[in-house]
């Protein structure tokens, strides 16, 4: 049998009062059909997931008796670091906070997830889960791989194979453009911005390129490119 709205607001509720050391707080009728109506309003997967939250939640609060309805803040960080430590996505830990918050505003209690150490903490949290992901530069190895096949023919997006001409004039431009990439270490958005006014080349087929300023280099810088990559 599916849970009906009022039953799952229970659930909630419940969740929070086993673990809420000292919580003898009364409900009236009105406060009764507050808490109905603002269940009623989420969606069936948003209640679950915050009675799960808040069931775990309830489970840790009580084995440290710390009060589940209206935690210290500075306990409630303690709680979110946890979990963060032990696996727990960034996800997971603001549904936590979102459902404490909600039951916080039904109840009427303060408001204590909402201080700004939770608000600091989640964030802090989030940024420590978020790794940067780190571009490498193109090694010789692919880049003789990009050069023995980069002349094949390829099915175009009308799924036609190129004829054998096409496919070298398309080959030896993308062959040379990663040579740049190479030799001169650019990012594929400063290779892009490129034009022929930036490429000077000299008689021992070597050459010179002009790369404008970018998000690490304030100022415009010059590379010298090998005569393979010219």
């Amino acid at each position: 049998m599916s849970e009906t709205p009022a039953s799952a607001g229970e659930g909630v509720l419940v969740a929070i009062q086993n673990a809420a050391l000292g919580l003898y707080r009364p409900y009236d009728s009105e406060q009764a059909t507050r808490f109905e109506a603002a269940l009623e309003a989420l969606a069936p997967n948003t209640r679950r997931a915050y009675g799960s939250a808040l069931a775990t939640w309830g489970r840790w609060a009580g084995l440290l008796g710390v009060h589940a309805l209206t935690p210290s803040p500075f306990a409630l960080r303690a709680y979110l670091r946890e979990r963060a430590q032990n696996g727990a996505g960034i996800s997971s830990l603001r549904l936590t906070v979102a459902a404490l918050r909600k039951v916080q505003a039904l109840v009427g209690v303060e408001p204590t997830a909402n201080d700004q150490v939770v608000t600091d903490t989640i964030s802090g949290l989030a940024r420590q889960a978020t790794t940067p992901r780190q571009a490498y530069a193109l090694t010789a190895e692919a880049l003789a791989v990009v050069t023995a096949t980069a002349c094949q023919p390829r099915v175009g997006r009308g799924g036609k194979l190129e004829l054998p001409a096409q496919a070298r004039r398309r080959g030896l431009v993308d062959i040379a453009l990663c040579r740049v990439l190479s030799d001169a270490g650019l990012r594929r958005s400063e290779a892009a911005a490129l034009t022929w006014d930036d490429v000077v080349r000299w008689d021992d087929g070597s050459g010179r390129l002009t790369v404008g300023r970018s998000k690490t280099d304030a100022e415009a810088r010059t590379v010298y490119l090998t005569p393979a990559s010219v």
